[in-house]
């Protein structure tokens, strides 16, 4: 049976009994009975074929009481009725098939910025409640640790920003765990939930000088929660938005949810900007530092809703049809990818690195090293970071056309070249030096970016991505990213010299750039299997 004049839609008959295929009589025409026939086809007892098949149906069928339409997954033609447990509707993947990657990305462009834009969206959300307390630090640092020593309460104030990374590893080990195993959407909807509560109740904590050195504890406790959650943003993040790609857009998509982690520092810094100019400094040390914060429960409900909405990528439903969902992905990932892992854990060390010294050490290092006021010094970070928003995306493209490599090599290079001008400019002590050295790092900082978040979702399968990036990516930001603005204020302290950290941030990136020789070139590798992809035949 087809549908009339090939509409492209399907219409099940309520008379139609699926007795043959699960042992009693029952009509498809409930969205139970159509579950019981999917989860049947996909294997009794898989728990990742039971959510391929539930978000198969979510997402191809529309419900109304008398009927059920369900839409074809690939091209515009009819679906044929499925007569047996062995057969599959035209679209569906079976056990024995072989979706390629092309296949999957030729479900149409609309599918792909569909969750490039939800899955985007959900990282601004989750990375916005982060940027706050990067943009509050010098304020924390007043309020939360003794008074007396400015920077001993900055440095405080730095390790505890550095608290969340600890717990980042741990975070990214059980959430890469439950993506791999469970898929990605419900773990991406848990995640911006509970980054949302730890950040609106940093605004809700009491200071120092109401409860002492409870008031740090308390905030250490919430940036372990934002740390824990956020291990498992990024990558999984990423993860989906990269299995919605076009094969020879992976690099652009992959690049354009980068720049949703630079967005919110950007909006960040400006938010903390905006209360510090529209009311007196008493009144923002008083109160008005805490509006940031709280609007990260308004923001997390918003990020709720937006993934609820998405369903499930492609490559893992493939993954669970072909039954290679892994009951113990990490181990997996751990046994047979570990030089992967460690290569991912290498090139985003720079990364990580220069999106925390940008983001992050720039704003504390103009205020408290070089003098400037703190309104030029926020000014000056967030017009350098804006430049980052397409220039990131701009790489991504490029990485398609050239590849991964040529990338990392462009940035590592720029690094070693530029960042020591650009510590010096931006010692010079204006608005306008100080925007023009955080770009001398931001310019190619912004081609490592793209290299790395295209590579490390590349270089694994669909079975063990998840775990095995989150592994390398957030153990990288632990060590390199989290410490940046800690070692880089103790460089300045220890050495008496303003450019001390831009002689740190050249001996990583030279290290990368020769690490990069020993990395594969990714942009060829299927994203199901990790093998390399044929080349299309003319």
């Amino acid at each position: 049976m087809t549908d009339a004049a090939g509409s492209g839609y399907w219409r099940r008959p309520r008379s139609q009994t699926l007795a043959a295929e699960v042992g009693r009589a029952a009509t498809c025409h409930t969205i139970r009975d159509c579950r019981r026939l999917i989860r049947h086809r996909l294997g009794h007892g898989l728990i990742g074929g039971k959510l391929a098949g539930i978000d198969l149906l979510r997402s191809k069928i529309d419900y109304w009481p008398s009927k059920l339409y369900r839409r074809p997954l690939v091209g515009t033609h009819a679906l044929q009725p499925v007569t047996s447990i062995g057969a599959s509707p035209a679209g569906f993947p079976q056990g024995g098939s072989d979706m390629t990657d092309d296949a999957l990305g030729a479900r149409g462009p609309r599918s792909g910025l569909k969750a490039l834009a939800a899955g985007s969206i959900g990282n601004f959300v989750e990375w916005f409640d982060f940027a706050i307390y990067s943009a509050s630090i010098p304020i924390v640092a007043m309020l939360f640790f003794p008074p007396g020593n400015d920077y001993a309460a900055l440095l405080s104030a730095f390790a505890l920003y550095g608290v969340a990374f600890v717990a980042r590893p741990l975070g990214g080990v059980v959430w890469g765990n439950l993506g791999d195993r469970l898929g990605r959407r419900n773990v991406l909807a848990t995640i911006v939930l509970l980054m949302g509560a730890a950040t609106m109740a940093i605004g809700l904590l009491p200071t120092y000088a109401t409860v002492g050195l409870l008031a740090p504890a308390l905030l250490a406790l919430c940036r372990l929660v934002q740390g824990f959650s956020g291990g498992g943003e990024f990558t999984g993040a990423t993860s989906f938005i990269t299995e919605y790609a076009p094969p020879n857009r992976r690099g652009l998509f992959s690049a354009i949810s980068a720049t949703f982690t630079t967005l919110p520092a950007v909006l960040g810094t400006l938010t903390v900007l905006g209360m510090r100019v529209i009311m007196s400094e008493a009144a923002f040390v008083e109160w008005g530092w805490r509006l940031p914060f709280l609007i990260g429960g308004p923001l997390a409900i918003v990020g709720l809703i937006i993934r609820l909405r998405m369903h499930e990528t492609p490559a893992f439903q493939e993954a669970a049809g072909k039954h290679e969902v892994e009951r113990a992905p990490l181990r997996v990932a751990m046994r047979d990818h570990g030089r992967q892992i460690a290569l991912v854990f290498a090139i985003a060390s720079l990364s990580g690195l220069g999106a925390y010294t940008l983001g992050t050490y720039f704003v504390s290092y103009l205020t408290v090293t070089i003098k400037i006021s703190p309104t030029a010094a926020l000014l000056a970070n967030a017009a350098a970071l804006t430049v980052t928003v397409p220039l990131v995306p701009a790489a991504g493209l490029l990485g398609d056309r050239i590849g991964r490599k040529p990338l990392l090599f462009i940035g590592s290079a720029g690094l070693i070249a530029l960042s020591a001008p650009g510590y010096l400019l931006a010692a010079q002590g204006s608005l306008g030096t100080a925007i023009l050295g955080q770009l001398f790092v931001a310019l190619p900082w912004s081609f490592v970016v793209a290299a790395v978040v295209a590579t490390q979702m590349e270089i694994f399968p669909t079975r063990v991505r998840y775990s095995a990036s989150s592994i390398g990516y957030n153990l990288a930001y632990m060590v390199f990213g989290g410490t940046a603005p800690l070692v880089a204020t103790w460089l300045v302290s220890v050495t008496g010299s303003s450019i001390a950290p831009a002689f740190y941030l050249m001996v990583v990136a030279a290290a990368v750039f020769v690490v990069a020789f020993a990395l594969p070139e990714t942009s060829r590798l299927s994203l199901r299997t990790g093998a390399e992809r044929p080349e299309p035949v003319a």
